[in-house]
């Protein structure tokens, strides 16, 4: 990571960037991490001296609180700038995650922080993670392949063509090839969970119906009973 320093700049509650001076374009490419402060805030070097020398920043994580730095975290800044000297500012990001009522949805605000005299507001573009957005890391290229998963059972493995029937049933269509396909591009993902939803949809509607027929079952049934006692006890 390279930049020449940031700035001085006031923290506010309020958009910074409208009043602070352009920040130079910092580009970085994070390969690792490693605890920086103990319980108190203190901050402690990493054992191996090559990870300090190309520290970029740290983060904090905190729930429902405002983005910006606190006390504490600004003292950790300054101090860890001190002490690994770096050749460029110190990034700060301050992340705020939260979910959704029924925790199906979870998000996270950031805000991002460049120290040079002092904290100074930047903007930052997180990329996406995932096989279908691996143009936006233009030089990217994973460690390893994502695994393909097998197109036939293994030797020794292989389903009865009641086990197999069953199988069938359960998923719906979607077998190993299809699952394939839900692993390859963005637009391949949509259309198949498309497909998926809508024989999900199918299922409850077939089981709306068989519930429905199973009451009126019962309630045919609960009718003779009681004409039965009515016979029985000579009232008919």
């Amino acid at each position: 990571a390279s930049s020449s320093a940031a700035p001085p700049a006031s923290l506010s509650d309020y958009d910074d960037s409208s009043a602070a001076p352009p920040v130079p374009a910092l580009s970085i490419s994070v390969s690792g991490h490693s605890s920086l402060s103990d319980p108190l805030g203190r901050f402690q070097a990493p054992a191996d001296p090559s990870s300090a020398r190309a520290a970029v920043g740290f983060f904090s994580s905190r729930r429902c609180t405002p983005l910006r730095p606190s006390m504490r975290e600004v003292a950790l800044a300054r101090s860890l700038s001190r002490s690994l000297a770096p050749t460029h500012p110190i990034l700060f990001l301050l992340v705020s995650p939260s979910a959704s009522p029924n925790l199906s949805t979870h998000s996270y605000d950031y805000r991002a922080f460049l120290l040079g005299s002092r904290l100074v507001p930047t903007s930052l573009d997180v990329l996406n993670l995932g096989p279908g957005f691996q143009g936006q890391y233009r030089s990217f290229s994973a460690e390893s392949p994502m695994p393909w998963l097998p197109s036939s059972p293994a030797p020794g493995h292989g389903h009865t063509i009641g086990e197999q029937k069953a199988v069938d049933e359960m998923v719906d269509g979607f077998g190993i090839e299809r699952l394939q396909g839900i692993l390859g591009s963005a637009a391949g993902q949509v259309a198949e969970m498309d497909d998926m939803y809508a024989g999900m949809l199918r299922k409850l509607e077939k089981l709306a119906r068989e519930v429905e027929k199973s009451n009126l079952r019962v309630l045919e049934q609960e009718n003779r009973n009681l004409l039965l006692r009515f016979r029985s006890a000579g009232l008919e």
